[in-house]
């Protein structure tokens, strides 16, 4: 409390809002003082860390970067450069704002009166960029200029319509789910066994589940109701693969104890797109240890295999729905994945065919 710039005494910043993501471990923070406002996202892991974009300066902006405030941990006002008001602006009222979290739910924006403010989306904090706020002008240290154009406007219609969605009479779970099942059920069989996979946040999600002569299907319904966090930072077209849903198929003859615990492995691997802020995709690989198989407790996620289902789930929000499916491997397959890549394991397991589905069959290395 000790500091002072220009005769003003800089105050403890005060909490105006706070808002958990509703599927990412991630809460957004909005911080006001008596000389600028900031947006912060704070992420309960490492890897995220923490995020923060200016929002406004309350006073008139300095020529020059702070710098001995910021090695103070004190919040630094934008430069005149930057402000489209150098003089300052009013105080934010916490009454009139509002946080709005990205689709996938590790980016977020800040709403006054309905207006966006300022938005961070995932890949703020990121090769000296912050996030785009309304009142900056250009490229500033710590905001760019939210222009008219900027994609991320649509972006944050898009995510206030799908959070009013669910709060409808029929929500879009309802909608979707019964689509999903009735397309499982032409392909694999009518199936009898179906279990609630939700997660404590986040939309509804299930597991269909056939039990065939053959063969066990498992095939995750819903999932794709939110797009994975950080596609868009490795994808040039995200809407291709930021959808997904997941299956695994093993060779019959289960106990309900194994089929329970298989229903809960797929359950989990749905789950780390958002627990992790990460993405699943194809050639990726995902824990799979089960109390059928001592050897066979990874998987690599693909749809290359030739003696795989080839899946076409109808899109969903303009965005392809990805059926990855599961494929149990050693550890020995998995160090040549790591070492090669998985093309050089997945053309392996394309010569033996069906014998992917058993979990006693012969490693491939």
């Amino acid at each position: 409390m000790g500091l002072f710039s220009r005769n003003n005494k800089i105050e403890k910043p005060e909490v105006l809002l706070e808002l958990r993501s509703h599927s990412c471990p991630i809460t957004a923070i909005v911080e006001q003082d008596n000389r600028t406002v900031y947006f912060y996202l704070f992420g309960d892991n490492e890897d995220f860390g923490v995020k923060s974009c200016w929002v406004r300066n309350l006073i008139e902006a300095p020529e020059k970067l702070e710098t001995k405030l910021m090695e103070k941990g004190v919040p630094p006002m934008l430069t005149k450069e930057f402000c489209k008001f150098p003089k300052g602006q009013e105080a934010l009222n916490a009454d009139k704002l509002e946080i709005v979290w990205l689709e996938e739910g590790d980016g977020a924006a800040l709403l006054e009166n309905g207006k966006i403010l300022c938005v961070i989306p995932s890949w703020g904090g990121d090769g000296g960029f912050y996030g785009y706020a309304r009142d900056c002008k250009g490229t500033g240290d710590f905001a760019w200029e939210l222009s008219e154009d900027n994609e991320m406007r649509k972006r944050v219609q898009n995510a206030i319509e799908f959070f009013r969605e669910w709060e409808r009479f029929v929500n879009p779970f309802q909608l979707v789910q019964p689509e999903i099942l009735k397309y499982y059920d032409e392909m694999f069989g009518k199936s009898e066994k179906y279990f609630a996979i939700d997660g404590p946040e986040g939309p509804p999600k299930g597991l269909y589940v056939l039990e065939g002569n053959e063969k066990t299907v498992f095939a995750t319904v819903a999932v794709s109701l939110r797009p994975q966090p950080k596609v868009e930072m490795y994808y040039e077209n995200p809407d291709e693969v930021n959808r997904i849903e997941l299956g695994v198929i093993l060779k019959s003859g289960l106990t309900n104890e194994q089929l329970n615990d298989v229903a809960g492995i797929v359950s989990g691997i749905t789950m780390i797109p958002w627990e992790y802020i990460t993405f699943l995709s194809e050639g990726h690989t995902v824990g799979f240890e089960t109390n059928i198989s001592e050897k066979f407790k990874y998987a690599v996620l693909t749809n290359k295999l030739k003696v795989l289902p080839q899946m076409n789930l109808t899109s969903y929000a303009k965005s392809n729905i990805s059926f990855l499916w599961i494929v149990p491997v050693s550890e020995r397959e998995l160090e040549v994945i790591k070492e090669s890549g998985s093309q050089a394991i997945l053309s392996k397991l394309d010569s033996i065919g069906e014998e992917i589905f058993n979990l006693e069959r012969n490693e491939v290395v």
